[in-house]
């Protein structure tokens, strides 16, 4: 008889670890920065109270700046990356003629284009919403015409000999192949997506946590900075939780068969 409990016990004892090493970790930084060292590393003490009286005045608005940023840039990529990484992957002939012109522009490095499209775009949302958008389109559009190149070319004839319209042929070869690998890109490009947005908010802007990140620098406000380090690191976190529930609701049947 097999012991589900096993498992379930062994999670719990991995999270116990965890919290047991990241209160050992803040307790560490809280003496070093109580010994003389608060001018470089701060106190997690201090950081917490930065954040809380934050709470209270204007942090929403900076927050809101950069997930509206962040999610607006990310949706509009993705869509168009898994669209145009459909259409040329499935077209042999596009994709020989297009592919090194796209090569060629996502070797330029994207973060470095950000100063370029606030000159054009000006110091309000739309420039960090441009600059998300290609950094996600990209990744998103090199994922999905891996998948859609590499579908078996025999399976969908077969489909077809059985007399299967396009719309069949999608949705029972196409779209299962792909989906592993615009769910992996999505994955892949939510970090860089957040570091995109941050980039753009650094370089010049009037809201957002990267402006409030600008602005402990300028003041030498290392528990700012650590503060802002600190909602960014949940950010992430959350998003990448977030992407994980994904790729398991959409990718189900694989988990299912494993």
């Amino acid at each position: 008889m097999i012991d589900r409990r096993e498992p379930a016990q062994a999670r719990d004892s991995v999270v116990v670890w965890q919290l047991a090493l990241g209160v050992a970790l803040l307790a560490a930084w809280e003496a070093l920065g109580r010994s003389g060292g608060e001018r470089w590393v701060s106190e997690p003490s201090l950081i917490a109270v930065k954040i809380w009286t934050w709470l209270g005045g204007s942090l929403y608005v900076h927050l809101w700046a950069t997930v509206a940023e962040l999610v607006v840039g990310f949706v509009i990529g993705t869509s168009l990356g898994i669209l145009a990484g459909m259409i040329v992957g499935r077209s042999p002939g596009l994709a020989t003629i297009l592919r090194p012109i796209i090569v060629g522009l996502y070797s330029v490095p994207l973060v470095s284009l950000a100063p370029l499209f606030i000159m054009f775009l000006g110091w309000g949302l739309l420039p960090k919403i441009v600059l998300v958008a290609i950094v996600t389109f990209f990744l998103l559009f090199f994922n999905t015409f891996t998948g859609a190149e590499r579908i078996d070319r025999d399976l969908v004839e077969s489909m077809e000999i059985m007399g299967a319209n396009r719309r069949e042929i999608f949705r029972k070869v196409v779209a299962p192949a792909i989906s592993v690998w615009i769910v992996g890109g999505m994955k892949i490009a939510v970090p860089y997506a957040l570091v995109a947005t941050v980039t753009g908010e650094l370089l010049a802007t009037r809201a957002g946590l990267g402006y409030l990140l600008s602005q402990a620098t300028e003041q030498f406000d290392m528990t700012s900075i650590y503060a802002v380090l600190l909602i960014l690191m949940v950010i992430g976190l959350l998003l990448s939780e977030a992407a994980a529930r994904i790729e398991r609701r959409v990718l189900r049947w694989r988990h299912a068969a494993e």
